[in-house]
């Protein structure tokens, strides 16, 4: 359970200058992590699945998941640098499905290993790690369909995370700035008469707190998916992380 530090900072407003300044440190911190070589364990593909293949499962997909992060968090700060507000929104609602995902994978995933029914264990994270649903429909045979099965639709990730996020619209905040409509245009303009628009600079920005509230809850299932998956390594370097970021937050109360 997330420790009343990180309530307290994803369920409270912030100013902009804090999230930003939790993201900066996320995106350095993200950048140092360097991670071991992943040898999955030697057991044919019909044979029953051990806990060891469901360790190794939750590694193969805590890697890579940490790695995008770091990536889009790091590309939105490089946003940010430049003022392009417009920019970060958009990157902004895909790292917001990535948390949500996580925080989708790490509830289910614990359900049946708390049932101990590791066969659906391995069910449930196979189109996890190997699902496409473009595969599916654009290069679809009954071959390609096996090795590649449709992973969760990401709104059931959406829907699942409202248990963690404290506001259910910020994810539809962030969707309608990636698709031509009224919102994303009007970023660019400001109606100054009933007559007369005028282009500006991008307008006041609201986005950071959703971004930043839906990483740390994308961090901790992160976490909570490595303890289950017996890895210590990065799952050390991700609670210094959280430490670090519920630090930051003490210093910056007003």
């Amino acid at each position: 359970m997330p420790s009343q530090d990180f309530v307290d900072m994803t369920a409270t407003p912030v100013d902009h200058s804090q999230s930003v300044s939790m993201l900066r440190l996320t995106a350095e911190r993200l950048k140092k992590i360097t991670f071991p070589q992943l040898v999955r364990p030697a057991l044919g593909p019909n044979a029953p699945p051990t806990i060891e293949l469901i360790q190794w499962a939750i590694q193969a997909y805590a890697f890579p998941w940490i790695r995008h992060m770091n990536a889009l968090i790091n590309g939105i700060i490089l946003l940010i640098d430049s003022d392009n507000k417009a920019g970060v929104r958009i990157i902004g609602r895909s790292s917001f499905e990535f948390c949500a995902h996580s925080y989708y994978v790490k509830k289910h995933l614990k359900q049946y290993l708390d049932q101990k029914d590791l066969a659906a264990a391995w069910k449930f994270l196979l189109p996890i790690g190997t699902g496409s649903r473009y595969i599916n429909e654009f290069h679809s045979a009954p071959e390609v369909s096996e090795l590649f099965p449709v992973g969760p639709h990401i709104s059931k990730a959406i829907n699942c995370f409202k248990e963690a996020m404290p506001t259910e619209d910020d994810y539809s905040y962030l969707s309608e700035f990636c698709h031509p409509n009224m919102m994303t245009f009007s970023q660019h303009y400001l109606w100054t008469t009933p007559y007369t628009i005028d282009f500006v600079d991008q307008v006041e920005f609201g986005a950071f707190g959703a971004i930043a509230g839906s990483t740390v809850h994308g961090l901790i299932a992160i976490q909570e998916l490595l303890t289950i998956g017996n890895e210590r390594q990065i799952n050390g370097a991700i609670g210094r992380l959280l430490t670090a970021i519920v630090d930051q937050h003490r210093e910056d109360k007003p």
